[in-house]
């Protein structure tokens, strides 16, 4: 990480503001954003800080040529090449020849405020590491093993954005999406670096009634007005046009309680338990996974070697990949360490459908956001259960599953979706 710069007293040189000149046939704004949850990474090294540009330029163009994608993919009638060259056009490509093209979106990030070390807490109020198993945020910290100190809140900036006026549709529904679901730095489909907008040209912005039922209306709304009509490329990953795949929880005290609320939730149920036979042991899990991999692997601890699960099925996987298994028996008898992965080994990762995170309301209040992105739920080549002998093709499909063998996955209570099971626990 390369060290801020000082003077010769030995002070931090501050950032000069850099202003951005108007231009005929551009619209020129000035907005600006507070980090409502705290930030993990956003420099140029992944998952780690910038002393000195905390918040990347390049870093907010890249989220919001996603967003473009998911809001306005749909206007291209299911050509990805047509989406591809109008795509380049207005956001850049780098490729030489005469398929090179600069942005025409112009960002310029201006810090306010750099932020602090963020400090995590468990049930009983003494901090801990973020990623601590008792931390109360360690369920979605897990990668953040070894980088703590790149864990920041309370940071503000001015981003000034420039683009052609007849974009204007297309980059406000970018905007609008990158404000509602996403965020800024590492983890933001968990509910890190989630933002707020405080002001257009110096103009504040409010801020929704925190009323569940009026925040889920208002998006649906903005789903009319910003979601392109049409056919979408294969595979593109976009907001979902059914409101069905999106839950706005009840009012919380402010942005972080409903971010714990959302994490404890999804906590609760991926990690769905039998009730121990001894109080603080828990007991075993209820989805089928554990039982199907000591099936694959032939290994079984003496406490496991009956199973409760006969299915050889991998629902969890459709929460994103990669998915390791680590078994607290595996020095007794249970299989060591297996990694749940795309079959091909261009393709094991596979970034979650889902995202969770917190949205500002009125008042200092907060309601929690779920949303299921329309994008492939496997890769195309299948799953593989790496570390089993021979890495086995294993699936994640639960369609061809009986009633009976459906209801026995007692978290799902009887639907074939994992993710919507998910959102009708909330």
């Amino acid at each position: 990480m390369r060290p801020a710069p000082k003077d010769k007293d030995g002070q931090p040189v501050a950032v000069p503001e850099i202003e951005v000149k108007e231009r005929p046939g551009y619209v020129t704004q000035e907005r600006e954003y507070e980090l409502i949850t705290p930030l993990f990474g956003g420099g140029v090294e992944p998952g780690v800080a910038d002393p000195v540009t905390t918040i990347r330029a390049t870093e907010i163009r890249g989220h919001l040529r996603f967003w473009w994608r998911a809001t306005r993919g749909g206007q291209f009638d299911g050509d990805l090449g047509k989406m591809k060259k109008a795509e380049d056009k207005l956001w850049g490509a780098a490729s030489a020849g005469d398929s090179a093209f600069p942005s025409q979106v112009s960002v310029q990030v201006i810090p306010t405020n750099r932020g602090r070390k963020f400090i995590a807490k468990n049930n009983r109020g003494e901090e801990v590491d973020v990623f601590a198993l008792n931390s109360l945020y360690g369920y979605v910290a897990f990668p953040l093993r070894d980088r703590r100190q790149h864990v920041i809140e309370g940071v503000k900036f001015k981003l000034n954005i420039r683009y052609p006026s007849a974009s204007r549709t297309d980059i406000e529904a970018a905007l609008w999406a990158w404000e509602t679901f996403g965020g800024i730095g590492g983890r933001t489909r968990r509910g890190f670096g989630a933002i707020k907008l405080l002001s257009i040209a110096g103009r504040l912005q409010p801020l929704p009634n925190a009323n569940a039922n009026q925040v889920h209306q208002l998006i649906t709304q903005n789903f009319a007005t910003h979601l392109a009509a049409g056919e979408l490329p294969p595979d593109l990953p976009c907001i979902s046009k059914d409101s069905r795949d999106l839950v706005v929880t009840e009012t919380r005290g402010d942005a972080i309680d409903a971010w714990k609320y959302l994490i404890k939730g999804l906590k609760e149920f991926r990690q769905k338990r039998n009730q121990g036979n001894q109080p603080n042991r828990p007991g075993r899990s209820q989805w089928p996974e554990p039982d199907a991999i000591r099936r694959i692997t032939g290994r079984a601890s003496a406490r496991h070697n009956r199973p409760l699960s006969r299915l050889d099925v991998f629902p969890r996987a459709e929460f994103g990949l990669p998915m390791v298994f680590k078994f607290k028996d595996d020095g007794q008898g249970d299989p060591d360490v297996t990694m749940l992965e795309g079959a091909d080994d261009r393709a094991k990762r596979l970034a979650s459908p889902l995202i969770l995170r917190p949205l500002a309301c009125a008042n200092n209040q907060a309601v929690g956001l779920v949303v299921i992105l329309d994008t492939p739920r496997t890769p195309p080549s299948g799953l593989a259960l790496n570390g089993a002998p021979g890495n086995p093709p294993v699936t994640s499909d639960l369609t061809e599953l009986s009633d009976d063998e459906l209801n026995s996955i007692a978290p799902l209570n009887g639907s074939e979706d994992v993710l919507a099971a998910f959102l009708d626990t909330l």
